[in-house]
């Protein structure tokens, strides 16, 4: 299951970092890695968090300015995890930058997920995010993104 959480995560802060191509018609999507994705301790209630570290490379031949994120990630209707992340750092042009964002996943809404994928018996499961991606130095102060779609258990395993 963790190359399938890597898998997410990655699609994740690509499609947040995409939003930004609305405010250039020439502004290329940075690639995204996730370097690592770090257990931490638990904080109240039932909730698991961790800390993913990414690597963003931006194409672009001007820097990316990022003030903080906010998201929520759904699987098969369930909220399962929120992140936020601030003081992300600029992507300078054609540069590389990392970027750590912490995440709770609620136990709940990951238990109920899993009840009904292995009800399901589907190689597939279904995802939503919605996230608020801020901007430093624009003339829009954030973006708001949701996307949809499935990903393929079988194929990240």
């Amino acid at each position: 299951m963790t190359t399938s959480i890597r898998f997410l995560f990655t699609a994740l802060l690509a499609l947040l970092i995409g939003g930004c191509a609305t405010l250039s018609p020439n502004f290329q999507e940075p690639e995204v890695q996730v370097t690592a994705i770090e257990p931490m301790p638990a904080a109240t209630g039932n909730d698991l968090r961790f800390r993913i570290r990414l690597r963003v490379f931006n194409p672009n031949d001007s820097a990316l300015a990022l003030s903080g994120l906010y998201y929520t990630l759904s699987l098969s209707g369930h909220k399962v995890v929120t992140g936020t992340a601030n003081d992300l750092p600029t992507i300078a042009a054609y540069g590389q930058g990392d970027i750590v964002v912490d995440a709770t996943a609620n136990v709940m809404g990951s238990l109920f997920a899993a009840v009904d994928l292995i009800g399901s018996r589907s190689d597939t499961v279904s995802y939503e995010l919605e996230a608020k991606l801020g901007l430093r130095h624009s003339l829009l102060p954030s973006i708001k993104v949701r996307r949809t779609g499935k990903v393929n258990l079988r194929q990240h395993r």
